[in-house]
């Protein structure tokens, strides 16, 4: 599937920091910079009248409004870039989700990094992507996941952690979020708490799944007859006593 050049916006208050990241964007072939802003309440004033960029290069400290604030309160489901000379801004900004983080001066091969990454995810979320991968926001990066290596999720809370063949991680999420673009690929709630890759069931034992990893996750009863159908669907039988 041919992939659309993505759009692309830069905000800061320096011209020549807007300077270098435009002539980057224009030397990359999958992107186009479609605005430059000197501050946040130019970068609103032309929402108000266009789509939003699939990717916003921000830096943190402008006037009147800092980049963190307009990202903290953001509306717009672009993907965020920073690029700011300071690095103590780094875990904030994570905090918030942004994709990746620049520290100025920016090279372009750590340019083009950072653009890797974000535009796969942004063709993810366009449903651009074969859908053989997830991707999981969780210690201050992008994690591109093979669905299925994944063993089983568990709700903490506010977070799920992901277990897979070679990793755990753990990405603030709900459960009914993180298994919503699953649900179809191989992904089943077993009990309220954890799901599990019906492909890598390899027993169940009354009220316990054993995963092909061995992990032994609990089976709830309200969730039994549509795991089985599930099982079924994969002409795969785990041993079941």
């Amino acid at each position: 599937m041919n992939k659309p050049i993505l759009t692309a916006a830069i905000v800061d208050d320096e011209p020549t920091a807007r300077y270098g990241i435009r002539s980057y964007i224009n030397k990359t072939p999958s992107l186009k910079c479609v605005g430059e802003f000197q501050d946040i309440m130019s970068l609103e004033r032309y929402l108000q009248d266009n789509f939003a960029p699939d990717i916003i290069f921000m830096d943190i400290r402008m006037p009147e409004v800092s980049g963190l604030d307009f990202i903290a309160s953001k509306t717009v489901d672009s993907a965020i870039i920073i690029v700011t000379a300071y690095e103590q801004y780094a875990i904030k900004g994570f905090e918030l989700n942004v994709c990746d983080y620049l520290l100025k001066p920016v090279s372009y091969g750590r340019f083009q990094q950072a653009i890797d990454k974000t535009s796969e995810y942004v063709y993810f979320k366009k449903g651009l992507i074969e859908e053989e991968y997830i991707f999981l926001r969780a210690d201050r990066m992008i994690h591109r996941v093979r669905i299925s290596e994944i063993e089983y999720a568990e709700s903490m809370e506010n977070y799920v952690k992901v277990v897979t063949s070679s990793e755990k991680i753990i990405t603030r999420t709900s459960m009914k979020e993180f298994l919503e673009p699953l649900l179809k690929r191989g992904m089943a709630q077993v009990h309220k708490s954890y799901a599990v890759n019906i492909g890598r069931i390899k027993k169940i034992a009354g009220n316990q799944i054993i995963t092909e990893g061995e992990y032994v996750i609990p089976l709830s009863k309200t969730f039994r007859e549509r795991v089985s159908s599930l099982i079924m669907e994969t002409g795969k039988y785990p041993d079941v006593r």
